[in-house]
């Protein structure tokens, strides 16, 4: 029996290949979409997922700035040491630091660029529990000059993991000794390091003649990632008390109030999700694309509902037949479950060879490396809960109500359904495209915020400016290669600075003025420039004046508008300022500009003058530079001869801090263009199978005097009516999910009512082209011809 049911099965699906086949490629691409989705959910979500990750918490750090707050995710380095031994909760405490001593890594046959690697406690292999292939977990570092490499890293070097014993060599001249290999860390880390160095290289360098006598005294200096293991059932909140209370104890200049934590414990997986201080901020992403997820695979699923359903109806003579030979209702049931388990396991291999010629597009507009293991439980979970639905909702529905009628009315085609199956069908219909609506939206507004935060104007001038890091055996040449650049072709200015403008990431405290309170912490952003570094950026001054290049210089500051505004200094200009003990007066102020990330609110910045720089950024004039960049490169060479040429391009700097978001934004444009395309799928099915169904109806009335237009609207309005309250469902829907995504910027775009005006109107009308492509198909067709079809 079963065999037979098969047979029929695959018989009525072939029958209908026009019909099936449009369902099968909705359904396949909505599940293909699903698990690509699912899978970068997945990654999100399993980031850090490394050693005992559900008791490790990074620490980060929570400053006062004025009357608001910073919280850093970098600490001092006391923190951890003090944490071990004096807080009973920890179990155990490890420090890491990047260690950009370095330029260039290499053996004796091959040599590398050298990406950051890390300063870190011994103690760190087994806090992670990293795997040794080679080595000593216990003892991992045997001195100063010693490193312990990963297995990736082994081969990259040497060619081969037997690395132990073996050199590399750090810009040609400090040797540092193999003493363990390590297996890779995971990608979705963030200690993905490559060669791990002992910290005690770091530590070294207080000699106890300077202000802090040793790296575990040192409160005043944040170096450290530093990430605590707790004991089971320990209190994350109770341990930052403690912490809170030591630093007070112990550094001699904390002045944090008795209420103010010192410190958050944010757990270890949550590091790419939420903020250093715990607010939600890529988590709110991944959320929204869980949505997305569930509204695609609805929208695959009411395609293949909606047509099941509407086309069951016509399968009623033939089940009729099947009931008056004798075949049971059970029977009936059975055969309908078979087709549609046929159906779906045609989509899913369908969808799962769609995922492989895919899955390297996917991984380069997501930027990751995410492996697709189809073996994996929570995969077929996802599809065998779509399955269960889609099965639920186009089989049993159709099964029941075919076998539920008399055959013999059937037969005589006096089938009445009621009006249950078409309300089904217009509600499937409507959700449809209430989805498909909110998708239009939400990637209209993502497009418009991306756009509005890499073309707003940052308070400086970004375009064809490139900068690049002058090593010591350039700057003192400094004066010479100046020259040189100037006289360079379409070269219009060169300047200065210690840092990088787009993302300046160093901070400080150590900062006084007439009137500040005692008691209070201001946080300021340092920038050491020269004198032509505000001309050549088209900064604004407000007040005051720029730098003139003279030794004066060196006692004068200017101020950002955030750093005069939070320090309440009133008429700054020539008033006294201190930064890092050196008095001198405010000299200027400059108008906000954004040195960080748009997400953030802009903070308060110092710019001090600083004679020898070593960052060089040059502006180019319009037009081809690729022979004055080939010149600069050639002067680097002369003084640089064994170094790559490495420099940046500020408006290139300044897109890359939005890679993720942009990143996203492709995404989210893909999934919902393919959402609008299986919406469409389905319409157009629908729109078919209605005009097949009125083809009597429409030949009768052309010949009473129809118009093309009139037979049209005929077959469309009911379906732009679905549309259209589709559109008003949708609109406060998406409005709602946008601002919820906007709220992880602190400069966002307007949400102006043309967006959702704009987003129904278009939905409209792919729908409305959609439609009409039948619509006056029929219209169009013989009358005669379809007056005589049965």
């Amino acid at each position: 029996m079963f065999k037979i049911h098969l047979k029929s099965a695959w018989r009525n699906l072939w029958k209908s290949k026009f019909y099936n086949g449009l369902s099968l490629l909705g359904l396949s691409l909505g599940l293909c979409v699903a698990i690509f989705i699912a899978v970068w959910i997945k990654a999100e979500l399993s980031y850090n997922k490394i050693g005992d990750s559900s008791h490790i918490y990074r620490v980060s750090s929570i400053l006062s700035s004025g009357e608001n707050s910073q919280t850093w995710g970098i600490s001092v380095g006391p923190i951890a040491y003090y944490a071990k031994k004096e807080v009973p909760e920890v179990e155990d405490a490890v420090r890491i630091r990047d260690f950009y001593g370095y330029r260039i890594f290499s053996s004796s046959s091959n040599k590398f660029e050298a990406k950051a690697g890390a300063l870190t406690d011994p103690e760190f292999f087994s806090f992670f529990d990293l795997k040794f292939i080679e080595g000593n977990s216990s003892a991992p570092f045997s001195g100063n000059n010693s490193v312990i490499i990963t297995k990736k890293a082994a081969l990259k070097y040497f060619g081969t993991t037997e690395a132990m014993g073996k050199t590399i060599a750090a810009d040609y001249k400090d040797n540092f000794t193999v003493t363990g290999i390590i297996e890779d860390i995971p990608k979705n880390s963030s200690l993905d390091y490559e060669l791990f160095f002992p910290l005690s290289i770091f530590s070294e360098q207080y000699d106890g003649n300077r202000y802090w006598e040793s790296m575990d005294s040192d409160w005043g200096n944040f170096n450290f990632l530093t990430f605590l293991k707790l004991k089971e059932n320990a209190s994350p909140e109770k341990v930052v008390q403690k912490l809170t209370k030591i630093q007070k104890a112990k550094d001699r200049n904390a002045i944090q109030s008795e209420t103010k934590d010192a410190y958050y414990l944010q757990p270890i997986q949550q590091m790419n999700l939420y903020s250093y201080g715990g607010e939600p901020t890529q988590i709110k992403t991944v959320r929204i694309f869980g949505i997305v997820l569930i509204l695609i695979l609805c929208i695959a699923c009411i395609n293949y509902v909606n047509l099941n359903t509407a086309r069951s109806i016509q399968r009623a003579k033939e089940v009729s037949l099947r009931k008056l030979i004798g075949a049971e209702r059970k029977q009936l049931f059975t055969q309908f479950i078979i087709e549609s388990c046929i159906f779906f396991l045609l989509a899913i291999v369908l969808a799962m060879g769609l995922i492989y010629l895919l899955a390297p597009y996917f991984n380069s507009v997501a930027g990751k490396d995410i492996d697709f293991n189809f073996l994996e439980p929570e995969l077929w979970g996802m599809i065998g809960m779509v399955f269960v639905s889609t099965l639920v909702a186009s089989s049993i529905y159709p099964a029941v109500l075919l076998s539920s009628f008399k055959p013999l009315e059937a037969i005589k085609g006096n089938v009445i359904t009621g009006v249950g199956a078409g309300t089904f069908r217009k509600v499937l219909v409507c959700l449809q495209f209430s989805f498909s609506v909110i998708l239009i939206i939400s990637t209209i507004i993502i497009g418009k915020q991306l756009d509005f935060i890499t073309s707003k104007n940052p308070g400086y001038d970004r375009s064809q400016v490139f900068h690049f890091a002058m090593p010591q055996e350039m700057r003192s040449h400094k004066e010479a290669i100046v020259n040189q650049v100037k006289n360079l072709p379409n070269i219009a200015s060169v300047s200065f600075s210690n840092s990088n403008i787009v993302n300046n990431g160093m901070t400080t405290g150590d900062t006084n003025w007439d009137g500040k309170d005692p008691q209070s912490d201001f946080i300021v952003n340092p920038i050491g420039i020269d004198e032509d570094f505000i001309p050549m950026m088209k900064m604004q001054l407000l007040e005051g004046e720029n730098f003139k290049g003279r030794t004066e210089d060196s006692l004068h500051f200017i101020l950002n508008e955030t750093a005069v505004k939070q320090a309440g200094i009133e008429d700054p200009v020539g008033k006294s300022f201190e930064l890092w003990e050196t008095k001198g007066i405010i000299a200027g102020v400059v108008k906000d500009f954004n040195f960080a990330s748009m997400k953030n609110e802009i903070e308060p910045a110092v710019m001090y003058y600083d004679p020898d720089p070593y960052r060089m950024y040059i502006k180019t004039k319009d037009g081809d530079i690729s022979g004055s960049m080939a010149a600069i490169e050639e002067i680097w060479n002369t003084y640089n001869p064994d170094f790559p040429f490495n420099y940046s391009f500020l408006d290139k700097q300044y897109e890359t801090m939005y890679r993720n978001d942009i990143r996203t934004g492709k995404l989210f444009k893909i999934f919902s263009i393919l959402a609008i395309f299986v919406s469409c799928l389905g319409l157009f099915g629908l729109s078919t199978y209605t005009a097949q169904l009125k083809k009597r109806e429409i030949g009768i009335r052309k010949v009473l005097g129809a118009s093309v237009a009139q037979i049209t609207s005929l077959l469309s309005k009911d379906f732009l009516k679905l549309i259209s309250l589709s559109c008003i469902i949708a609109i406060p829907i998406g409005w709602y999910l946008m601002q919820f995504w906007l709220q992880n910027f602190a400069y966002k775009t307007s949400l102006d009512w043309w967006i959702f005006a704009g987003a129904g109107m278009l939905t409209l009308f792919i729908a409305l082209l959609t439609i009409s492509s039948q619509a006056i198909k029929a219209a169009l067709a013989n009358p005669v011809k379809n007056i005589k079809t049965e």
